[in-house]
């Protein structure tokens, strides 16, 4: 579309073949391979017991009803990650002292620059073992209202969780070399195997008007608090965190760690949802069969750890209509979503990137067609037609100040995709 080639691209399969057939083309090198292997080898178990505890109450001849009750989880993590210990590779005596040069630094086994023996010795498969437990209490409960036959009241609180992901666990240790002075970047580098998972606290509305037969009209609202996001931080090692990776506290006491944690700050996401849909009755004979639906949803998401939220979408709107009769039935669907916030840029001032500069999806709408028609009993023709306008996918980088002209990064097209065929039953 910008006058460029089509990006050409390697063929996996004959490059394949190209090393079988010529192995000599190749080289290889044992310690990059060992390195990889062990950076790529993780292991993680994750448990989790529940039992939980339900009641149902209703009152005034039913128009009134509670659905309420708490879930208890219990938690249990072992995984096991790649440990970096450069002092694995110090010289000891028998009672297990290092051994030092006249200068009094530490002897080495073999030099920093032996390669495979080097990475064998201070590089170890799984050498970090994590154990993680703990219990979460969930409680909930739903009212609902019949304020009249056709009118309906609801209400709910519930909580939930965000568990950290197995990397948070298995995701290895990097110990600093002991011998060598402390300077500011010397640290212990890993991730939080004591973190909490982040939760969430939600109360939600919503009023549902049933029209008699043909159709409903929908309206609600919810606050959703989150609490324990993560996120970066250092400290001096506490006694606390080094008996997490059981790491001697004589030994490793002096240095800081850089590593993840629970942030203070809550973030709270609001929300508005409607919901309509309706037969139209009301038309003349020859359009009787049309349906008509839309339906929108926006959100909106404040406080310091509201870039935890890639994907946040703050509005989406979906309407349409359909006509069905006994032979034929035509959809149609539109879909609009709003600009998409992605994930955040680091700031960069060399690179004139500033605060708050994220990726982005642009704003898009789709069309889609879809239609049926009844051949004969069992067989039946069709066509869907996705995204008929061709609309495409263009993605953005840009803070409160970027111009317009630099916002823009990369459109894909997806193409409109139309399926026609028949569909039967034997």
């Amino acid at each position: 579309s910008y006058g460029f080639p089509k990006i050409q691209w390697i063929s996996n399969d004959d490059y394949y073949d190209h090393f079988k057939r010529n192995p000599a083309h190749f080289t290889t090198n044992a310690n990059n391979n060992y390195r990889s292997g062990v950076g790529t080898s993780k292991y993680a178990r994750e448990v989790i017991s529940a039992t939980y505890f339900r009641g149902d109450a209703a009152f005034f001849n039913r128009r009134l009803q509670f659905v309420g009750g708490i879930r208890a989880e219990q938690t249990n993590v072992k995984a096991s990650g790649p440990l970096t210990d450069p002092t694995r590779a110090f010289q000891r005596d028998a009672n297990g002292n290092v051994l030092r040069g006249p200068t009094g630094t530490a002897l080495l086994i073999v030099p920093t620059n032996a390669g495979l023996p080097y990475s064998e010795l201070t590089y170890i498969d799984r050498g970090q073992k994590t154990q993680k437990e703990y219990l979460r209490l969930f409680p909930n409960l739903n009212v609902s209202y019949s304020v009249l036959e056709n009118l309906t009241a609801r209400f709910a609180y519930y909580q939930s969780v965000g568990r950290p992901d197995f990397n948070q666990y298995a995701g290895g240790l990097t110990l600093p070399d002991t011998s060598a002075p402390v300077t500011t970047n010397t640290v212990i580098s890993v991730n939080n195997a004591g973190i909490k998972a982040w939760s969430a606290e939600t109360y939600k509305v919503r009023l549902e008007y049933y029209f008699e037969r043909v159709g409903a009209l929908n309206i609600g609202a919810y606050q959703r608090d989150f609490k324990n996001f993560f996120g970066s931080v250092r400290f001096p090692a506490t006694p606390e965190f080094l008996a997490l990776y059981d790491l001697d506290r004589d030994e490793y006491g002096i240095y800081d760690v850089t590593t993840n944690h629970n942030l203070s700050t809550t973030v709270r996401m609001t929300g508005l949802e409607i919901d309509y849909k309706q037969a139209l009755t009301f038309l003349p004979h020859w359009a009787r069969g049309v349906q008509a639906f839309a339906n929108a949803s926006t959100n909106r998401a404040t406080g310091d750890g509201s870039a935890n939220f890639a994907g946040f979408t703050p509005l989406t709107v979906n309407w349409g209509a359909s006509l069905t009769r006994p032979k034929f039935a035509v959809r149609l669907n539109w879909n609009y979503r709003a600009p998409q916030r992605r994930g955040l840029i680091g700031v960069n001032l060399n690179n004139s990137i500033e605060a708050s500069t994220y990726n982005w999806g642009s704003k898009r709408l789709y069309t889609d067609v879809n239609a049926d028609y009844n051949i004969r009993r069992n067989l039946t023709a069709f066509v869907n037609m996705r995204n008929v306008a061709d609309q495409t996918e263009d993605s953005k980088i840009y803070g409160p100040n970027t111009p317009d002209y630099a916002k823009f990064r990369q459109r894909v097209d997806y193409g409109s995709a139309w399926s026609i065929g028949l569909r039967g039953s034997f």
